[in-house]
């Protein structure tokens, strides 16, 4: 029964991570983002090297995504999931993800290049890419927050990489080529979209530290685990522009990606870090439990004071009134049972003296008769009474 549920988990991350590198690669064929055929060489010898970034950025989600929905499948079955499973998952999931790499490679040998292998820097990318993923992947497993950060980032990336396609599709010729966390539509200066190249990415991991460090803390994450959730997405961008290179010294069409993301880390880590150690407004912060109002079931609480038991009389204190009167015991119906008389009599005493009074008849507690006790006088010691006699 492990074997069979070993085997199903691993299976599960190996074909959703395959699934997941193949999505991606096909919708950016489709919108023209990824381009790995044609001539990379003069002027356009840094395109290349934007191409690779995004090959190592797809098999690092696809290892990422494989992983975490195992992960979740696993955790469904087994709450207390181990750390060897955990890794066995990730293994898994990132071979899945070297999918990439001959998804890659076989429109990569049309292409044109001077310095180097395009099939060999293709197929080093992406396994490469996915072997990053797995180690995020487990960092995922390990601690859910960092994923949220991971899918902030990687939607803010999509959708700038879908804003600069879009004007285009219409138009006739070659689609442009776009970079990994750029805004350069066809409408957009080229020297507007270098400027912003060094701004966007920063902003995009600060404000995506921000949130997801804020929700967090308002989950009960502790500080410093909220505090490095920054970190997760811009690690991701960062090893793919580093596995990639920055570029040839021509221009600077690769080089100011390259340290924007570089950038990108340290202002996640502000963002999450300013999210989970600043204070917060009073208005921001969760309300407390709001306490329940007494009702005709539920009696209001005394205040802190222990109470008597139901059905206790109180004794006032001496010395201090009675807070209440105290009521009076119902009058007995039929009069109380005789008491046995005692067995050794005390001298003087009669018997009239144990025995009970009748009821009167007035409602009012029968009186018991008391008589007289004649004590008998008191002896003197033999001593003193021989003395007296002498």
């Amino acid at each position: 029964m492990a074997y069979r549920t070993w085997g199903r988990l691993l299976l599960t991350a190996l074909g959703v991570s395959v699934l997941a590198g193949a999505g991606q690669l096909g919708v950016a064929y489709g919108f023209g983002i990824v381009r790995l055929t044609g001539a990379f060489t003069g002027t356009t010898v840094n395109q290349w090297p934007a191409q690779l970034v995004w090959v190592g950025w797809f098999a690092a989600n696809a290892a990422v995504a494989g992983a975490v929905l195992t992960g979740r499948l696993a955790h469904r079955d087994a709450p207390a999931a181990s750390t060897g499973r955990q890794l066995a998952i990730g293994g898994a999931a990132a071979l899945g993800a070297t999918v990439i790499a001959p998804l890659c490679m076989q429109p990569a040998r049309a292409a044109e290049l001077i310095s180097v292998d395009p099939v060999w820097a293709v197929g080093i990318c992406a396994v490469v890419g996915a072997v990053v993923g797995a180690g995020a992947a487990i960092a995922v497993l390990l601690r859910p927050e960092l994923g949220w950060n991971m899918a902030a980032v990687a939607g803010a990336v999509w959708l700038l990489a879908l804003i600069s396609v879009l004007p285009s599709l219409g138009s006739t010729g070659p689609l442009p080529t776009v970079r990994l966390g750029v805004l350069e539509p066809s409408w957009l200066d080229d020297d507007a979209a270098q400027r912003l190249a060094l701004l966007l990415l920063p902003t995009v991991a600060l404000l995506a530290g921000a949130a997801t460090a804020g929700f967090a803390r308002w989950r009960g994450t502790a500080p410093l685990v909220s505090g490095g959730t920054g970190v997760a997405g811009p690690v991701l961008v960062a090893f793919a522009y580093l596995t990639a290179g920055p570029g040839d010294a021509v221009d600077r069409y690769q080089a100011t990606p390259y340290y924007s993301s570089l950038i990108a880390i340290i202002a996640g880590v502000l963002g999450a870090a300013a999210a989970a150690l600043l204070r917060w407004p009073t208005g921001a912060r969760s309300a407390g439990p709001q306490a329940i109002e007494p009702s005709a079931i539920l009696r209001p609480l005394d205040s802190g004071r222990p109470g008597p038991a139901p059905g206790r009389r109180v004794r006032p204190r001496m010395g201090r009134p009675p807070s209440a009167p105290t009521p009076s015991r119902p009058t007995p119906s039929c009069p109380p049972a005789p008491r046995r008389a005692a067995s050794f009599p005390l001298r003087g005493v009669t018997a009239a003296a144990y025995a009970p009074s009748r009821p009167t008849g007035t409602g009012q507690r029968p009186t018991r008769a008391v008589s007289t006790v004649r004590l008998p006088p008191p002896r003197r010691a033999r001593g003193l009474a021989d003395r007296s006699h002498g």
